[in-house]
């Protein structure tokens, strides 16, 4: 009984630290069950990479939320509904806006200069079309990894605040060994994590957060080619940017994460969402902690005469 106890809690069911245990051992034996194939046939490239670990991280996701859950899958914050195009459209412009800020600060101060590589229409398509795939996969596995099901199973045991500092913590060092780190590139990547945490409890969906993700990384790269979390990505750029400003203020080789300029537009980002009258949780929605639709439903009144 003491054993069994162990692994299920009073309310028959697997405990929380279980839970999100069996989660990422799953998702681990998913990338070895898909890399090792791939990499014997040599099969590898940028989008290939991302989908290899999107497709176990879902995978993971779905055999936890439904068999040990015993919810619909779009219980992790994938749910359909009359406000997703709201949430996702939302997240990409506030994304862009925030990003346009940091540009049009660092064009003006003389931080920055940039120069037009001369696509034509037609390779500008290539570039935008191949970078904004790339970033949507990357920004679909981060957020489903980091704000998904193991996130929304802590916030069960702890509560949100202590859930969202430990993964924008693991969030932060994920990124530990990216080229150029520093000590305020890991700070502005922890507040980003908070950003992107907060814009899921407030909707209680992933279309948000992905929204802000995708736009963030598409819009500091390939619509101002800026380096990214340390990565130059130069294939993704449209132009040729050169940083001459402070490194504390520009973030330098890693970035605009890497400078203060990130810090204070995380921070207004993270009020806009708090302060929006346009970002809400809509009712009925089904979460992995909601109980409605585990519950009975009522009888007609019909069967109740009966």
């Amino acid at each position: 009984m003491i054993t069994k106890d162990v692994f299920i809690n009073r309310h028959k069911e697997l405990r929380v630290g279980w839970r999100m245990l069996s989660f990422f051992v799953l998702v681990a034996v998913g990338l070895l069950v898909l890399v090792v194939p791939l990499r014997m046939l040599g099969a590898h490239g940028d989008l290939i990479d991302g989908l290899v670990v999107l497709a176990p991280t879902l995978g993971a996701s779905y055999v936890m939320v439904r068999f040990i859950n015993k919810k619909p899958f779009e219980a992790i914050g994938l749910a359909l509904h009359p406000n997703t195009l709201r949430e996702f459209g939302i997240g990409c412009l506030l994304g862009f806006l925030m990003v346009s800020g940091i540009f049009i600060l660092e064009l003006t101060s003389g931080y920055i200069t940039v120069a037009w590589r001369g696509y034509s229409l037609l390779e500008c398509t290539r570039v935008l079309g191949v970078s904004l795939i790339l970033f949507a996969v990357a920004a679909f596995f981060e957020e489903v990894l980091f704000r998904g099901y193991a996130f929304q199973t802590l916030i069960q045991w702890v509560t949100f605040l202590p859930s969202m500092l430990l993964f924008s913590l693991f969030f932060a060092f994920s990124h530990f060994f990216n080229p150029n780190i520093t000590a305020l590139s890991l700070i502005n990547i922890a507040l980003a994590g908070i950003w992107l945490s907060i814009a899921y409890m407030k909707t209680r969906s992933l279309w948000l957060p992905i929204g802000l993700h995708l736009s963030w990384n598409f819009s500091q790269t390939s619509l101002y080619s800026f380096p990214t979390s340390g990565h130059s990505l130069s294939d993704q750029r449209l132009l040729d940017l050169v940083q001459a400003g402070p490194e504390w203020i520009t973030g330098g080789a890693f970035g605009p994460e890497g400078g203060i300029l990130a810090s204070l537009a995380l921070i207004l980002g993270i009020w806009f969402i708090l302060k929006s009258r346009h970002l809400y949780t809509p009712e009925g929605i089904i979460t992995l902690d909601s109980v409605e639709d585990l519950l009975p439903k009522p009888a007609s009144a019909e069967e109740s005469s009966s």
